[in-house]
């Protein structure tokens, strides 16, 4: 049995497409702030979230530009997340050996 298309369509299904896209660029930002020690929500929730309003909308060209900006957004957070990571890494293992240099060392008993 064929399902006929049920999502809404013409100036309706755009001004949905348009408030949804319009809080979602707001929100998404605020949310990959960092203000916190790390995201409000991960962005594996903002994909998902773009995913649903393009599943759920016939968009127009300037919403899928819309859309893709925003992915664009969570590629660029990722990539700095994995960065300041890795910079943490490389200054803890950079100071790992500082540490063990100021430890006193106890003689082995025999």
């Amino acid at each position: 049995m064929d399902h006929p298309d049920t999502r809404p369509q013409g100036a309706f299904s755009a001004l949905l497409a348009d408030q949804d896209l319009t809080h979602l660029e707001l929100v998404l930002a605020r949310s990959l702030e960092c203000d916190f020690g790390g995201p409000i929500l991960p962005p594996g929730y903002w994909r998902e979230r773009l995913a649903e309003v393009t599943r759920a909308s016939h968009l127009s060209h300037t919403q899928i530009q819309t859309v893709h900006r925003l992915y664009l957004r969570i590629d660029a957070f990722e990539t700095a997340e994995r960065q300041r990571d890795e910079e943490r890494s490389r200054a803890a293992n950079a100071a790992a050996p500082i540490a063990d240099a100021g430890r006193v060392r106890k003689p082995r008993s025999a």
